[in-house]
């Protein structure tokens, strides 16, 4: 088990350095896709491996020359990275246009950076337009038109499928680790989690299903650990994964995280793409049935802190702790409706700001204990 963990752990860890080891001992193009609703069964429908982009830890340098400071952190390091020719591995990159801050380093990359294959994608953000189904289904068969033409092949139905069938089990084995989570708590660390999720946005999915499919019968036959800890739901996050650090001092101050909404987590894996009728109808579905809520898109039918108090109810948590990516514009925006919904529900949450340039947590460890502190101090069963 033990080796296995390492495994998913070495990926997350250095996904680019794995993926430069990987592409040595295959023969398979790259594309790296932007966070968030990207439907990569096209791109892997087409031969072409799809990696989700993710932030560096490495300080940004030049890519200060491009973008603004205020804008985020995911931003302004994967345009730093492209500056720095980190990205080179890959034989292109695609963008949805999921917000000003995706939008503007897609622009400044293309127009600025030179790199083998650009696209930007524009899919609706409003989810219940009489035109909405209409909308995705074009932006996805443009898609699709774009890669037939990268790869010089077309791109059918039954390979569209195959690749959904493929997506659709990696999903699956990864609520089963999430269902283990809520059933045991801290049967693994949340760095670990962490890892096993990241991992699945960087390897191919057959190589982590596989994997996965071997750590979980060992992690269903430990024991759950012993109770007394603070039960916690994390939300936030929406594009890039939270440090493993921040992660590491909620469980040094007596909590344990029971479940998340983070990207890089149960919004990733959610919900499964119907396997019947027309790939690209079942594909534009998937991304209009908006589960997990997202503050990125318009919708009067699902409201995100709503979710996040069901999500709390459920799972026995006794409090959130919400991360908000600093310059994230429209989860900042939104988390002061989360913050009204939480309090007239009685959930005690706490928001954390969090930032690519972190240079100490102390403050961070400081708010968090003493936020698990009010907790147990309102619960005399804690």
């Amino acid at each position: 088990m033990e080796d296995l963990l390492a495994k998913f752990t070495t990926v997350a860890a250095r996904p680019y350095d794995w993926l430069r080891d990987w592409k040595e001992t295959h023969d398979k193009a790259l594309m790296g896709v932007s966070p968030m609703h990207f439907p990569e069964e096209i791109v892997h429908a087409s031969g072409v491996q799809p990696v989700v982009l993710q932030e560096s830890d490495e300080p940004v340098t030049f890519g200060h020359s491009y973008i603004y400071p205020f804008y985020c952190a995911w931003a302004r390091s994967n345009l730093d990275l492209l500056a720095r020719e980190k990205l080179n591995l890959f034989d292109g990159l695609l963008f949805f246009d999921e917000c000003l801050q995706t939008r503007t380093a897609m622009i400044i990359a293309r127009d600025r950076i030179p790199f083998p294959y650009y696209m930007l994608l524009h899919p609706p953000c409003s989810l219940r337009s009489p035109s909405a189904l209409v909308e995705v289904e074009e932006t996805y068969e443009e898609l699709r038109a774009d890669m037939q033409q990268f790869v010089g092949h077309e791109i059918t139905d039954q390979s569209l499928r195959e690749s959904i069938l493929l997506y659709n089990k990696n999903r699956s084995v990864l609520r089963r680790l999430y269902d283990l989570r809520r059933a045991k708590p801290g049967v693994l660390r949340a760095r670990e989690i962490l890892a096993i999720v990241h991992s699945a946005m960087v390897m191919p999915k057959d190589e982590h299903t596989e994997l996965l499919e071997k750590l979980l019968p060992q992690l269903e036959a430990r024991e759950s650990p012993p109770d007394g800890r603070v039960r916690l739901v994390l939300s936030g996050h929406l594009c890039l994964a939270p440090k493993t650090d921040l992660l590491d001092i909620i469980e040094e101050a007596g909590g344990v995280i029971v479940d998340d909404d983070l990207y890089t987590g149960y919004r990733y894996f959610a919900t499964d793409v119907p396997v019947n009728g027309d790939p690209i109808e079942a594909l534009a579905k998937r991304y209009l049935t908006n589960f997990p809520p997202s503050p990125t898109r318009w919708d009067p039918e699902s409201d995100c802190a709503e979710y996040i108090v069901d999500m709390t109810n459920k799972n026995q948590a006794q409090g959130v702790i919400i991360l908000v990516v600093k310059h994230c514009e429209i989860h900042s925006w939104y988390y002061v409706h989360i913050r009204r919904v939480l309090m007239a529900a009685g959930v005690p949450h706490l928001m954390l700001e969090t930032e690519h340039e972190t240079v100490s947590l102390g403050p961070e460890r400081t708010r968090i204990e003493a936020f698990l502190e009010m907790i147990r101090a309102a619960d005399p069963d804690q």
